[in-house]
């Protein structure tokens, strides 16, 4: 069937050898609808960033690499804030004709504002896996805030396989929207649909807490490093909290980096999953969000009941931007699963299921 690959066909693929690994893959890899992939055992320190093409990534590293680094399953590697990285992926693809994939960071790393692509041994473009492809896979990284510590094995990225389109159409998610809400205002009533390409549901920004609390976070510059297998790591020497600020909503600086939530709550049915659209450079010159993909799950619990709220990492460029509160800057796409999984999000206790303002794992709860 056409749809995203879920979990239970990923186990097949890694049984079939279509999936393979330089060392075995651990459980906690197979999400519902999507692959962690994790950091192998080189990591080359860049000149810039760049595309393979047709030369392929030894030869281009053999021109921009000015460093070559081992990780070590133990003892962390540094990767400084504003340095350019490539990192080469345990897992390696052999894709049966007709699959395709694409690539996201995961939720943590978008959090931490690790800036963090996908390629190929010959790609032409980021987060992109043709259809059939065989080959390794490299993770492109670059701290934005703080400088990170990471070792071999660590989970900076996802993969998401399909065949063919699994994007639901306007009349489809419209549907969906009026019988069972999947995006819901705080009252339970649905979300707007916007039917354009692709067809999505329109989120807002939430910058209202009458209990006081922060509604967003300013990252700190300047910090010691965040090590990724950290926790309770205190949220005041890395983040300033905002709070809410009326009528005026917040300016937000260029180049700095903000966490924010949505005044709307998801709830992915095990039948779909989904998936942040690029932001739509009318609204503004923002950067909305590094970590777009959604599985199987997210807020969603039998009755009907729950909702998660997503958090949002965004940057603006060039110049200050008035971010107000409700403002509609952010589109979910629906995408239709093969199958439905045998894992959904939250199960095995996932740190952001039901969420609210959240910051990444490493740091202490708020």
């Amino acid at each position: 069937m056409n749809g995203i690959l879920v979990s239970q066909t990923l186990r097949r693929l890694v049984a079939d050898g279509a999936i393979q690994a330089l060392s075995p893959l651990r459980p906690g890899q197979i999400q519902p609808s999507s692959l962690d992939l994790r950091l192998g055992a080189r990591v080359w320190q860049l000149q810039c960033s760049f595309l393979p093409g047709g030369q392929g990534v030894e030869r281009k590293l053999g021109r921009l690499a000015t460093a070559m680094h081992r990780l070590d399953r133990d003892e962390p590697l540094v990767l400084h804030q504003g340095g350019v990285y490539l990192a080469e992926v345990e897992e390696v693809l052999e894709l049966p004709a007709g699959v395709w994939g694409r690539g996201n960071p995961k939720s943590s790393t978008g959090r931490l504002d690790v800036f963090v692509r996908l390629l190929t041994e010959q790609g032409y473009a980021f987060d992109t896996v043709p259809a059939g492809y065989q080959g390794r896979l490299y993770l492109e990284i670059t701290p934005q805030s703080f400088h990170i510590a990471v070792r071999r094995g660590d989970c900076l990225g996802q993969l998401r396989l399909a065949r063919g389109r699994p994007g639901l159409d306007a009349t489809e998610l419209e549907a969906r929207q009026a019988d069972d809400p999947i995006c819901i205002w705080s009252d339970g009533s649905p979300a707007p649909v916007d039917d354009g390409l692709p067809p999505s549901v329109l989120l807002s920004i939430d910058l209202d807490r009458p209990d006081g609390g922060p509604v967003g976070y300013l990252a700190r510059r300047h910090m010691p490093p965040v090590d990724l297998a950290r926790r309770n790591l205190p949220v005041d020497r890395y983040w300033v909290p905002l709070t809410a600020n009326g009528e005026d909503g917040h300016v937000l600086e260029p180049e700095q980096f903000y966490i924010f939530a949505t005044r709307e709550r998801l709830r992915i049915p095990p039948d779909l999953c989904a998936e942040l659209v690029p932001f739509d450079a009318t609204k503004g010159e923002l950067r909305t969000h590094y970590a777009g993909f959604i599985d199987s799950g997210f807020g969603w619990s039998e009755g009907g009941a729950g909702g998660a709220k997503l958090v949002l990492e965004i940057r603006t460029h060039d110049v200050p931007f008035l971010l107000e509160h409700g403002q509609p800057l952010f589109r979910v796409e629906l995408m239709r699963n093969e199958a439905r999984p045998d894992v959904l999000y939250g199960s095995d206790g996932s740190n952001y299921q039901g969420q609210s303002l959240k910051l990444a794992k490493q740091f202490a709860d708020t």
